[in-house]
């Protein structure tokens, strides 16, 4: 009897340890496409600085998008190792994918 109710147990804490990780994937993956978007607006935003010949702004800018470079390259890696497999072109193919219904209505 003791055994079933340990066997019982140790599977409800599995399960639920699975559930609420998948939950957890689904909002990094959120957060890995907003960063995407972020990293876009700010490298367009540079490019309008730079060719304006705001080059101290274009500067931090471009600090700023090697910053979100580099957390999105952490948190691909991160939701690979959580078995999401090409977490980043995903993104971008998601992205590409809202931007086209968007631009059809």
């Amino acid at each position: 009897m003791k055994k079933i109710v340990f066997f019982i147990i140790t599977g409800l804490v599995l399960c639920t340890g699975a559930m609420a990780q998948s939950k957890d994937i689904k909002d990094d993956k959120k957060d890995l496409k907003n960063s995407m978007i972020d990293k876009k607006e700010d490298k367009r935003e540079t490019g309008k600085d730079l060719a304006h010949l705001r080059v101290h702004k274009a500067v931090k800018g471009h600090q700023e998008v090697g910053q979100h470079r580099r957390s999105i390259h952490k948190q691909g890696e991160h939701l690979e190792a959580h078995g999401v497999k090409h977490p980043r072109t995903t993104a971008k193919d998601q992205i590409k994918e809202e931007k086209e219904i968007k631009k059809n209505q």
